[in-house]
């Protein structure tokens, strides 16, 4: 009897003992996966840390080349504006010293009608290709013009 026992016994905790593995088992299994997953999800993890790094630094390296791009751009534009502000300032010059010279030569008060003389013209003189009389005196006609009127414009108009 004592050995039916035993062995009722025996079968017994041999049964506990399989049931007592398959869960151990089961649960390694699930262990295992569970590991997989965060070894999965970690290194998943690490490849986007890179990625982001990487992206970053190139990032940044745009960043550099664009801000050194707009300062070229600036400086270009800056100078630009410099040259068509003295355009700008050179042609209001102009224009001021032509509305002078037209304001003079049909002032209201008849400055060129009260003049002693008068335009004729009596001669005409040929010229060759060669000569520089007529710009020259027109030169300094239009010197001595602006002297006595302190005519900027018509100084600028006889320098050219």
């Amino acid at each position: 009897a004592d050995l039916e026992k035993d062995n009722a016994e025996e079968a017994e905790r041999q049964k506990a003992f399989e049931e007592f593995m398959k869960t151990k088992k089961a649960e390694e299994a699930t262990l295992k996966l569970t590991l997989e997953k965060q070894e999965d999800t970690q290194a998943k993890k690490t490849k986007q840390l890179a990625d982001s790094k990487t992206d970053r630094d190139d990032t940044k390296e745009q960043l550099a080349a664009d801000e050194e791009f707009f300062e070229d751009t600036k400086t270009s534009c800056q100078n630009v504006a410099s040259v068509w502000a003295e355009r700008c300032r050179l042609r209001s010059q102009e224009l001021q010293g032509i509305i002078t010279a037209i304001k003079i030569l049909s002032d209201a008060d008849g400055t060129l009608t009260k003049a002693t003389a008068t335009f004729l013209q009596v001669q005409q003189v040929h010229s060759r290709k060669g000569s520089n009389g007529a710009p020259k005196q027109a030169f300094q006609r239009l010197r001595n013009l602006a002297a006595r009127y302190k005519s900027f414009g018509l100084a600028q108009i006889a320098a050219q």
